[in-house]
């Protein structure tokens, strides 16, 4: 397998500019004329902290929305861009992702096209560090939310941060959970966080390892769930059964 992009299309709508990959045959058949289209579900990878692993949640429940035969898209908030080089790199016979790049300061607008646009299910939404420096603009873009998945690390600082982050979405009244990531499983940290988090909010029941498989699939464009025999597979497998299910995406 060969990675690669395709050609920017024209700018769409308010500052979105989509970058569409070509047809590959995992694609689903296109919905009938006589079928009334279906809003997408939009879910939003959201914390204070950069190092929470908002772009690696993205890329890898994007990868397992794809292969469970969704029709996916990913936008990319950050100006670091970390989830469009890794789209860029994506193999040509990888199931499809349409991937848009957004600056946050246009979020909303472009949001609302997104959500709009026939043929997708599921559009994944990856937000940049600091979103407190943006809080018009992260506030319109929690409300267009149908679920927020808050990725942390076990660690105090960033136990402190997410949970500090809940407040605002709670605030907006979107439907939420914490996401215990980069986890150690037999430091005694992982169940302390386990436990603070619980009382703030709801927990998703999978915690992603910190293992390098799972870094390491930022430099070829893949999912955890795209490598053979890959330690951390079970791990976005049962993320992903979990928000498919919060979002009424699951069967």
């Amino acid at each position: 397998m060969r990675g690669g992009g395709a050609e920017a299309k024209p700018q769409v709508g308010d500052g979105m500019t989509e970058k569409t990959p070509r047809s590959r045959a995992t694609d689903k058949k296109p919905r009938p004329a006589s079928q009334p289209s279906k809003r997408a579900k939009l879910l939003l990878l959201s914390s204070a902290k950069g190092g929470s692993t908002k772009t690696t949640t993205a890329r890898n429940l994007a990868v397992a929305a794809a292969h469970s035969g969704l029709r996916v898209a990913t936008i990319d908030l950050d100006l670091q861009a970390s989830l469009t080089h890794w789209w860029h790199k994506r193999p040509d016979d990888a199931p499809t992702i349409t991937h848009f790049q957004v600056p946050i300061e246009a979020s909303e607008a472009a949001l609302d096209e997104a959500v709009g646009t026939d043929g997708l299910d599921i559009i994944i939404v990856d937000t940049p560090p600091g979103v407190e420096n943006h809080p018009a603009a992260m506030r319109g873009i929690i409300r267009r939310a149908d679920f927020v998945l808050m990725p942390t690390s076990q660690g105090g600082p960033d136990l402190d941060s997410v949970i500090e982050w809940s407040k605002t979405v709670k605030r907006e009244g979107r439907p939420s959970a914490f996401l215990l990531s980069r986890t150690k499983r037999t430091a005694k940290s992982f169940n302390e966080a386990k436990q603070r988090l619980i009382k703030f909010g709801a927990l998703c029941p999978f915690d992603v390892r910190d293992l390098e498989e799972i870094q390491r699939t930022h430099y070829n464009g893949l999912g955890i769930l795209e490598v053979r025999g890959a330690a951390g597979c079970d791990d976005f497998a049962g993320v992903w059964n979990y928000v498919a299910r919060e979002l009424g995406l699951e069967g």
